[in-house]
């Protein structure tokens, strides 16, 4: 698997290391504190996870692979970890829709 977009794949809780972000945020200046870390934080799990499910393939690839198990764990939690990133981000997207469709 690659990464797309620079993001990996680690997984929510834990599955790979990747945490729900704080639901307080500090006021003043939206992409900083917690929230920001914690997401940045688990992008760079779900990367570190895609690249050790490439390393895995390109040892099958290559035949110096010496446990398919490993492999198949690698590139699921890979693929789990980009499916929950994908999820978090959709779910951001429709609270931020839902929010600009609020009258004011």
């Amino acid at each position: 698997m690659t990464a797309i977009g620079g993001v990996g794949a680690a997984g929510v809780g834990g599955v790979g290391g990747l945490t729900p972000p704080a639901l307080s945020q500090p006021a003043g200046d939206a992409a900083s504190g917690p929230a920001k870390s914690s997401f940045q934080n688990g992008l760079d799990a779900v990367s570190k996870s895609i690249s050790a499910a490439d390393t895995a393939s390109a040892q099958v690839a290559t035949g110096t692979a010496t446990d398919l198990h490993q492999v198949t764990v690698a590139a699921t939690k890979a693929q789990l970890g980009v499916s929950l990133t994908v999820a978090m981000r959709n779910k951001a997207v429709e609270a931020y829709q839902e929010i600009m469709r609020m009258s004011v």
